[in-house]
């Protein structure tokens, strides 16, 4: 795994159980959160980073798939230590979720959009601002 040119990942190789919470714990910048989001594809929303290797996930290795990498990322959870949100708009960051499981009109999804940040209390807040980027938002807003 590779920031820019920089390897941050060398020579990994490690059997994760079926149907089991795996956990990586060690020290700060260890590289656990790096080698999560490897295996998650997360590491794709970023243009600065990218994988190499192999990783199989069911048989199929997932940096070279061509399914839809929201199934990758259903069966391979991530807690974040603190809020993230992803590099794109607030309303894409709430729409994220349920764009893996559902195909909705566009009505529909500013409705749940809507629904979803009256239930945070963060709609009056936002509601002007669903084009900005999320990471924009202050730390209790994400």
């Amino acid at each position: 795994f590779f920031y820019g040119g920089f390897p941050a990942l060398k020579n990994i190789n490690l059997e994760i159980p079926e149907k089991k919470v795996t956990a990586f714990i060690g020290p700060s910048g260890c590289g656990k959160s790096t080698l999560l989001r490897t295996l998650n594809r997360m590491f794709e929303l970023y243009p600065e980073q990218r994988a190499e290797g192999q990783i199989l996930l069911d048989g199929e290795d997932i940096l070279t798939s061509k399914d839809d990498v929201s199934l990758v990322r259903a069966k391979v959870g991530m807690v974040f230590q603190k809020p993230t949100p992803f590099p794109m708009s607030i309303y894409d960051n709430i729409a994220f979720g349920v764009r893996l499981f559902e195909t909705l009109p566009r009505a529909e999804m500013d409705e749940r959009v809507e629904w979803a940040l009256k239930k945070a209390a963060l709609w009056t807040e936002v509601k002007d601002k669903l084009n900005q980027s999320g990471s924009g938002l202050s730390g209790g807003q994400q």
